[in-house]
Order: structure tokens, then sequence, then C-alpha cells
């Protein structure tokens, strides 16, 4: 699109960075809130993600999954497993990730991976204008 002001093409400019800015906040909300849960198929990738977060550096890892239990005090409500991870370090130490640390780093992770994927495709479109929206060239 070429305009024959710097004015008008910095209006288009701005016009089209609100319009994009609505778009890339739905885009980045679908990432993370659709896209982000649909990463636990991914196999073996939350014990990845809580092992970065909570043992960086660990030669070897072992993962002791439990069974199910309540996780509220009605008995008729929801339940879930247990996970408990216990890393080997070099100099012979151990540290044991927690089923509160491994639910949180494993959802937490999963949900940012999803608003980074959003934030990488909006990226792109909020740079478009800038190519797109050109003043006419002058004739010589």
């Amino acid at each position: 699109m070429k305009l024959n002001s710097a004015k008008e093409v910095w209006i288009a400019r701005v016009i089209a960075w609100v319009v994009l800015g609505i778009i890339s906040c739905g885009i980045i909300f679908s990432a993370t809130f659709i896209l982000g849960p649909s990463l636990f198929a991914i196999p073996d990738l939350n014990d990845t993600i809580a092992l970065a977060v909570f043992c960086p550096g660990a030669e070897s890892s072992s993962t002791q999954e439990g069974a199910s239990t309540p996780t509220t005090s009605d008995p008729n409500g929801t339940r879930g497993h247990t996970v408990e991870i216990t890393c080997y370090f070099a100099d012979g130490s151990t540290k044991i990730i927690r089923n509160e640390q491994f639910a949180l780093a494993s959802i937490g992770g999963m949900f940012g991976i999803g608003g980074l994927i959003g934030i990488l495709i909006t990226i792109p479109l909020m740079l478009l204008p800038i190519f797109i929206i050109r003043r006419k060239k002058e004739p010589v």
C-alpha cells in the first residue's frame, strides 16, 4: 500500500498496529490456554521442565509415580496421581522434587511455553505494517 505523505503513512501504520495488537492478544491468549495444555501430550516434557527448574546440572534422575489420591478432603472430589523425582548429582548428593514442586513446574512450564509460542507468532505480525505501508516514491 503506497500513500502520498508521511503523515498518511504513520496514521495508517498506527491503525494497523492497533488492529494487529487486538489480534495478537487473541493469538497469545489462544496459544497460552489452548496450545499450552496440549503440550502435556508430549512424553516426558513435564519431567524435563521440572528437572531444568529444580535440578539444573543433575547427572541422572529417577521418577516414582504414586497411586491416585484425593486432592480435596471431600471423598467424592477430584483425584490425582503423585509424582516424586529424585535427582542425582556428580558429587553424590541427591535432591528430591516433591509432588507440589513438580506440579507447579510442569503446569507453569506448559502454559509458559504456549505463551512464548504465541509471542513468537505475533512478532512478525507487528512488523508487517513497516514493510507493507509505504510512501509513494516521487517521480524523477
